[in-house]
């Protein structure tokens, strides 16, 4: 039977830094899974509403995802070999953040 996956939501806790390793170590095992190799990846860092939460450029950092990421604007890709991967921060009890994040996926799903 064959998947079809058009996108990947992985939403990161932002504020329970001492799991990031074991956060970080899935995200890589997804992001060199062949069979994702095309599909958009939408980094969600949830619970920014707690102080002392990550910031986003402490969970790109913790994530190895300096540099890696393709920007949140409309990035034209489509004649790239690039897939789009981006971070947004949310706080999903506040009901903030994932939108854009959402948004910025749209764009990219065929």
């Amino acid at each position: 039977m064959l998947i079809r996956v058009d996108a990947v939501v992985y939403i990161v806790d932002a504020f329970d830094k001492e799991r990031f390793a074991e956060s970080k170590k899935e995200l890589d095992a997804l992001l060199s899974d062949e069979s994702l190799a095309n599909v958009p990846f939408l980094i969600l860092g949830n619970k920014i509403d707690i102080p002392y939460a990550a910031s986003e450029d402490e969970l790109r950092y913790y994530m190895g995802l300096t540099g890696l990421t393709t920007g949140k604007g409309k990035v034209n890709l489509a004649d790239t070999n690039v897939r789009p991967v981006e971070v947004f921060m949310c706080s999903i009890v506040r009901k903030m953040g994932y939108g854009e994040g959402f948004r910025w996926l749209s764009q990219y799903i065929k």
